[in-house]
């Protein structure tokens, strides 16, 4: 190649990559500006009581973090998280799990003693809710998301509502809970406002702490199907009416990767909840107050292979030739 070649070959690499540096810049710049108005709240992660153990699973890219839903987040009253989930985010597969427990469930938070899960948010905030759902159920959570109540109603409605198979027994408990808005007129499938989606998922009358697990995760699950319809150029507006919903501890390089496993083909979202009837759990009355009790060994056991090994809850404990018979006659 002569020596005016090598110079045009040189200037054209030149320009292409000043013209990648700039696009970069450009999407970065939109980026920063799309997630401005996060509330961004640091932890210690020296003090969150870490699962060391789990770095064996590092080739899998899987990054756990606690979502809490709650009724306050000012200052004065950090509120209790009256829903608490794990999302289990597979960087490589582009499945997304997500696990409830139960707000009821017993556990020793650290200076405060035997008490229910949800009142750890309350005394020490998602640092200590982290801590306390890392001890319990042996996992390795770092970064957590918290969306008050009456911001996910905000965000539903924003979306459009979601439609929902409602139970008369149901439609009267939402009703009851609704703090604003019209009350719900049909029962059957119908179309939840935010405030009737938000006092769905409050429910606790009928089914208990398990139920009000399920239907917070019924919520959930429409919410990710109506994300999935939304056009990708959109993201970018609805993320940024979001994001000063919403108080976390994700990094923008953390926010990156979740968000690189949401743009993957064929995304998947798999559910479960603590307790339920594959683990023995009671109804116990401690001091006058009522709990869940469990074994949390075994929920720990049980989130590990769920999350790790793609074992469901309602296939934990079953022998290995069973499950591959199972899936042999699935496919038959």
């Amino acid at each position: 190649m002569d020596k005016k070649l090598w110079k045009l070959y040189f200037k054209t690499l030149l320009i292409t990559l000043m013209g990648l540096c700039g696009l970069l810049a450009i999407l970065y710049g939109v980026f920063m500006y799309t997630i401005g108005g996060l509330n961004r709240q640091s932890v210690d992660e020296g003090s969150l009581s870490v699962n060391e153990d789990l770095g064996v699973y590092g080739s899998q890219k899987i990054m756990n973090i606690a979502l809490f839903g709650v009724d306050s987040q000012n200052e004065e009253n950090k509120g209790r998280s009256d829903a608490i989930m794990i999302a289990s985010v597979n960087g490589k597969t582009g499945k997304i799990k997500l696990i409830s427990i139960a707000r009821d469930t017993y556990v020793d938070v650290k200076d405060h003693g035997k008490t229910r899960i949800n009142h750890a948010y309350a005394y020490g905030g998602p640092e200590l809710a982290i801590q306390t759902i890392n001890e319990s159920f042996g996992l390795d959570i770092t970064d957590y998301v918290s969306v008050n109540f009456d911001s996910l109603a905000d965000v539903i409605d924003e979306m459009g509502g979601i439609e929902l198979e409602v139970t008369e027994a149901e439609r009267q408990q939402i009703n009851n809970y609704l703090l604003k808005g019209e009350k719900l007129q049909e029962s059957g499938l119908v179309h939840l406002t935010g405030p009737q989606a938000v006092s769905y998922s409050r429910i606790r009358k009928i089914g208990g702490d398990v139920m009000r697990g399920q239907r917070q995760r019924k919520v959930l699950e429409c919410l990710f199907q109506k994300a999935l319809e939304i056009n990708p150029l959109a993201y970018p507006s609805y993320v940024r009416k979001f994001s000063p919903m919403v108080e976390t501890s994700l990094s923008n390089d953390e926010i990156l990767k979740v968000g690189s496993v949401g743009m993957k083909g064929g995304l998947m979202l798999e559910q479960a909840g603590l307790p339920n009837e594959n683990i023995e759990s009671d109804g116990v009355t401690i001091g006058g107050a009522w709990y869940f009790v469990y074994d949390l060994n075994q929920a720990a056991d049980m989130i590990e292979k769920f999350i790790y090994h793609d074992v469901p809850f309602e296939q934990y404990g079953m022998d290995p030739k069973e499950l591959a018979e199972g899936s042999n006659a699935a496919t038959e």
